[in-house]
C-alpha cells in the first residue's frame, strides 16, 4: 500500500470506531469486523506500517576488508 492508501484506511477505521460502526468503508471494498478490538488491531498495524513507509531509510552501510603481507 502507499502512503496515501494507509492514511486513508487509517482515518477510515478512526470515523468508522469514533462513529460506534464496524463497517469500514474503503475506496472499491467495505470491510465487516467482529469487534472494535479487531478494529483497533487493524488500526494499530495500519498506522506502525505508515510510521514504516514514513521514516527515512538508512543508506546500506558497508566496509572495505584490508590486509598486508609484512
Amino acid at each position: 500500500m502507499t502512503i496515501a492508501e494507509l492514511q486513508a484506511s487509517i482515518d477510515a477505521l478512526k470515523r468508522a470506531i469514533y462513529s460506534g460502526v464496524r463497517r469500514v468503508q474503503y475506496t472499491d471494498r467495505a470491510v465487516e469486523y467482529n469487534s472494535f478490538a479487531e478494529m483497533n488491531q487493524a488500526l494499530r498495524i495500519a498506522e506502525t506500517e505508515l510510521s514504516a513507509l514514513q521514516s527515512p531509510t538508512p543508506p546500506p552501510s558497508f566496509s572495505l576488508a584490508t590486509h598486508s603481507r609484512d
